[in-house]
């Protein structure tokens, strides 16, 4: 269950913010590309660091002990939510900073993959509240980066006027980047994939893929390595699901995918979601865009990893 203490963006917390900073305060995310979002909408205003390092899996990420001082000394946290970061909620209790302001930025957008009934951890690591992997629609990012700039308000509103333009501009610049992106998806329209972990969902929606369902992902259960039995299966309805490509991520048993994606004799994509930073063709949210989709237009058209 969600710790209580992470509110809506919108919430009013235990904190007054003073009218005005005098001088650039310091934002906390959980992950790079929440880190440059929130760098686009607060521009010179914010000093932004992420916990989770680039190349790693935030699901799965351990806190280290200098992220206390990382998010005792910070204004505000940004987190995902949706239990992507479960692991947050006892490091900033941990951190002893009782003026945090805290906001879950994925408010407003349209979840996928909300388990219905019981929902225990018999069945992997599954996210009860929806998928949390949305960073690859672009609507998305459009509705986390306006939670992002009200999340800024709360703590400096003072600046209002400059965030509130620093979100019209990301807006503008997304408008023309979601027609590029669009025309470079749109020869696969209707084409079938499978991920090894369900961090594609999104993807496929905005850009009208296809994941068969079953056998939906490489695992069976979120988190669990696959078995024989289940690389056999997925094998089978993959041929019979015509499907076109195999996607998975580094953080995952890589040969795993490339052996299935060998027996059906189709590409395969190899390819990280929490790479701005590390990657030097990924330096904002508009650019690790654009190297995904390069990257998946690619091994579409048989240039896999």
């Amino acid at each position: 269950m969600l710790n209580r203490k992470f509110f809506a963006v919108f919430a009013v917390l235990a904190f007054a913010a003073p009218s005005v900073w005098a001088a650039r305060f310091h934002v906390v995310t959980t992950t790079d590309y929440t880190t440059a979002l929130t760098r686009a909408i607060g521009g010179d205003k914010v000093d932004v660091e992420s916990l989770v390092p680039p190349g790693f899996n935030a699901d799965l990420y351990s806190p280290r002990p200098q992220d206390l001082f990382k998010i005792h000394r910070a204004k505000l946290f940004i987190m995902i939510g949706l239990n992507l970061e479960d692991w947050a909620r006892d490091v900033v209790s941990a951190a002893d900073n009782p003026n945090l302001v805290k906001a879950e930025i994925y408010h407003g957008i349209k979840l996928l993959d909300i388990p219905s009934g019981t929902v225990n951890y018999s069945f992997g690591d599954i996210h009860p509240f929806g998928n949390p992997h949305f960073q690859l629609d672009p609507e998305a990012g459009r509705i986390m980066a306006r939670n992002i700039c009200e999340a800024l308000v709360t703590v400096d509103p003072a600046d209002k006027e400059m965030f509130d333009k620093n979100l019209a501009d990301f807006e503008s610049k997304l408008n023309e980047a979601e027609k590029r992106w669009a025309a470079e998806m749109a020869p696969f329209k209707g084409a079938a994939f499978i991920p090894y972990h369900e961090s594609w969902d999104y993807f496929a929606k905005a850009y009208d893929l296809i994941i068969p369902e079953p056998p939906k992902s490489i695992e069976e259960k979120p988190g669990f390595v696959p078995s024989p039995r289940r690389v056999e299966e997925v094998v089978r309805l993959a041929k019979d699901k015509n499907v076109k490509l195999i996607v998975t991520e580094p953080y995952y048993d890589v040969s795993v995918a490339k052996t299935i994606a060998e027996r059906l004799s189709i590409p395969y994509l190899n390819i990280s979601l929490y790479d701005i930073g590390l990657n030097p063709k990924e330096t904002d949210y508009f650019s690790m865009m654009d190297y995904t989709i390069g990257r998946f237009a690619d091994a579409m058209n048989g240039h896999g990893s």
